[in-house]
This record gives structure tokens, C-alpha cells and sequence, in this order.
């Protein structure tokens, strides 16, 4: 239990004007002054018994859904319940939240807590970045009724939301990645073959043609294939994500917001025309790898982003996913698309890349999103061409910087 400022003001202020009753011999403001002074006696009791009892102040946090989109607003509710026998007049419910979370409004609530009660807070918070955001816990500071005394109890929530990137469509990426690899996304290569061996006009070498129309002729039967597959192009999808990538740009709008924003859009794109894409990300010591992510592209991304922190990244090199890849599950793959940026390439430089370029040589391709690197990063025309000169030249990769802008306005 401790006093506030505007206790001891009024401590003061009332062993003042005991002392000057005393000494005027003036018996009102005398009796004035001992009013005073029993009313702080009163509450110094009062806040003495409530401080017995606020450890069993119970506190849990409600909230609708863990997966949002990036700058998606959700609702959080706040609960407190009183199951003991006494009244806490006033209680200071404070949450201090992280860079990445912005609330609608201050979340500093006054709540009066009756014997045997509950209370319910809610209020309206963003996320400003996609990632696992961790929510700190609360503050609660109780006072008397005049907030002469206060005691702060600090309580542990362990609760997070995790922020999707957004995406959009990205068809101008997508026909260059076509281009580049010679491989047909959107269409599908049938097999299967005309069961022709019960056909007694049929000897091998004939003209499959003329015995199908002939046996049509016969039976009024249109013999069709059996056996109907679908060739579709198996795709590693590779993120690079650096913890410095969040320090180059502005707000909303940094360079590892915009990455991560290319990479769900072009997830999304290649899921929509079924190609078989698998996604690999490197989140601080280790890297992930989700198989099969283009069944369901949410699910995928949201098990990739939930161990990724706003501000993090990747701190081992990035040919540690190939490794990871060799030990669980052996796939070859038609083409490996790394989504980067030319930071990570002067950094780093280009060997990461190459390396990662023999799962699939010939069809690898450096995917970069269109950003302001003059401005943010000090990388003009003349140095950005040399970069992606030396990743083409040294590699033997294809290159290119997306079309779409992904940054958004707010």
C-alpha cells in the first residue's frame, strides 16, 4: 500500500490547518480540520481492508479469433471478477501494448468491482505488421474512492494474435514466372489412352483415328480416354525475410512489410491455378517449410507467420532450407521461386542463391518487390542494375522486380 500525490497534498494541507485552528483558537475551523483528518483515517482503513483482497481479483483476456489480416481491426475484451465478500471501489485497468499494435483508443479504463461481481471491457485494436504479436499483460491499479492510497498489481496474460500479410492479385509476376520457366501454370497437361484392345478391326500401327470413327460407325459408341491425370508444376516457394528489412521504409510501408505482401500474393496466385507449391520461410534459428501449401493458403502461411515476430527474421543463411529440405523430404521440384530483395543480395551477396539455385537449375527465379530502394536504402538505378547484373551473370538465375505495388495507404 502506498500514498499518492494527492494524499500526501491532502495531508499536509489538513496537518496545516489543524496547526492554524490551534493556533487562531478558532474551534470551526478546529473541528473542520479534525473532519478532514478523520476522513483520511477513514480511507487509509477502508484502502487497508481492500488490499487483503486484491490478489484474488481474477483477470482473463478474450479475443474473437488469432488470425487476422494485416491492419485488420479486432475486438478484445477484458474480463474481472471479484469472488470475494468485499467491494473494490475503483480499480486502474492499464494495458501497455507494443510497437505493432495500435488501439483505437487509450486503453486505460475506471471500473468499480462489487462483492461477488464480474466486469467486462472491450476495446478495438490494429495490427500494424503481419507476424505472431505477443500481447503483454495488464496493469491494475487500486485506489480508495478519494485515490489517497493506490497498490499496483501487475498480471501475466499470455495471449497473441497473429497478422496475416494482405494480398492481392499479381498476374503480370505470374505470366513472367511462365516466361521464365516454360512452365504452363494455367493449364494442365491431360494423359490416358483409348482402350482399343477388344476392338477386333484394330492391329497395331493402324490409325487410331480411322478405328474410332469406324467403330462409331458400327455400334453408335464414341470411345473416349480413360484414365484422366493432370501434370501440374511442383514450386518451391522460398521467403527471405531479414530482421533489418523492417528499419527501411516508413510505417505500414517498410520493406519487410512489402516482401511479405508479395510473397502471400503470388502464394495465393500460383495456388489459385494449381500449381503444387510448397513454401519455405526462415524465422530466426531455423527455418520452416510448409508441403502441399497450395491446398489451403491461409492455413499455410498462418503456420509459417505465427513463428515470426514483427521485427524479426532469418539469422542463419538462407541455403539452410535446401539442407532442411534434404533431410525431410527429398522432393525435386520444376522450379525454386525466391522472393528477396536487393538489401539481402548486397549483404549477403549472391552465393546464398546460387546454392539454392541447384534444386533447380535453369528454373530458379529472384522474385523482388517494387520499392522506393533510392529513397530508403541508398540504392540507385546504376547500383540496383549492377546488383541484378552480378545475380544474373554469377547464378545463372532469371531476375526480375514485380510491377504491382504493394504498399498501401492508411
Amino acid at each position: 500500500m502506498k500514498i499518492t500525490s494527492t494524499g500526501i497534498v491532502y495531508l499536509v494541507l489538513t496537518t496545516l490547518s489543524i496547526i492554524y485552528s490551534i493556533a487562531s483558537m478558532n474551534p470551526f475551523y478546529y473541528l473542520l480540520s479534525l473532519l478532514a483528518i478523520s476522513i483520511f483515517i477513514s480511507e487509509y482503513y477502508l484502502f487497508r481492508d481492500i488490499s487483503s483482497v486484491i490478489n484474488k481479483v481474477k483477470v482473463s483476456r478474450r479475443i474473437p479469433s488469432r488470425s487476422i489480416l494485416e491492419l485488420e481491426t479486432l475486438e478484445i475484451g477484458v474480463e474481472l471478477s471479484n469472488d470475494t465478500g468485499r467491494s473494490i471501489p475503483r480499480v486502474l485497468v492499464i494495458e501497455d501494448f507494443q510497437r505493432y499494435i495500435q488501439p483505437e483508443v487509450k486503453p486505460v479504463f475506471t471500473v468499480f468491482l462489487p462483492a461477488y461481481s464480474k466486469s467486462i471491457l472491450s476495446y478495438r485494436v490494429k495490427a500494424l505488421a503481419p507476424g505472431r504479436i505477443d500481447l503483454p499483460g495488464l496493469r491494475l491499479v487500486f485506489t480508495d474512492p478519494l485515490s489517497f492510497f493506490y497498490d499496483t498489481l501487475s498480471i501475466e496474460l499470455r495471449n497473441y494474435i497473429v497478422a496475416q500479410p494482405l494480398y492481392t492479385r499479381i498476374d503480370e509476376a505470374l505470366k513472367s514466372i511462365e516466361r521464365i520457366t516454360g512452365i504452363n501454370t494455367k493449364g494442365h497437361a491431360f494423359s490416358g489412352e483409348y482402350d482399343l484392345a477388344n476392338i477386333r478391326e484394330y492391329f497395331p500401327g493402324d490409325d487410331v483415328r480411322r478405328i474410332l470413327w469406324k467403330h462409331y460407325a458400327k455400334t453408335g459408341n464414341l470411345m473416349v480416354r480413360e484414365d484422366y491425370g493432370d501434370v501440374r508444376p511442383s514450386i518451391l516457394l522460398v521467403i527471405d525475410i531479414r530482421k533489418r528489412l523492417w528499419e527501411i521504409g516508413s510505417g505500414v510501408n517498410t520493406l519487410a512489410h512489402v516482401q511479405l505482401r508479395l510473397a502471400r500474393s503470388l502464394l495465393e496466385s500460383l495456388s489459385t491455378v494449381k500449381a503444387r507449391v510448397d513454401v519455405a520461410m526462415c524465422t530466426e534459428q531455423s527455418p520452416k517449410i510448409y508441403f502441399d501449401a497450395w491446398r489451403d493458403p491461409s492455413e499455410a502461411f498462418y503456420s509459417l507467420i505465427s513463428t515470426l515476430q514483427p521485427g524479426g527474421g532469418c539469422e542463419v543463411p538462407l541455403p539452410t532450407i535446401k539442407q532442411v529440405l534434404a533431410y525431410t523430404s527429398g522432393r525435386r521440384y520444376d522450379s525454386v521461386i525466391i522472393v528477396t530483395n536487393p538489401v539481402t543480395l548486397v549483404e549477403d551477396g549472391v552465393d546464398p542463391v546460387k546454392e539454392m539455385a541447384s534444386l533447380a537449375p535453369g528454373r530458379t527465379i529472384v522474385v523482388l518487390p517494387r520499392f522506393d530502394y533510392d529513397v530508403y536504402a541508398g540504392l540507385r538505378g546504376k547500383e540496383l542494375a549492377a546488383v541484378m547484373g552480378e545475380l544474373v551473370g554469377e547464378t545463372g538465375v532469371e531476375a526480375f522486380i514485380v510491377e504491382e505495388d504493394l504498399r498501401v495507404v492508411v
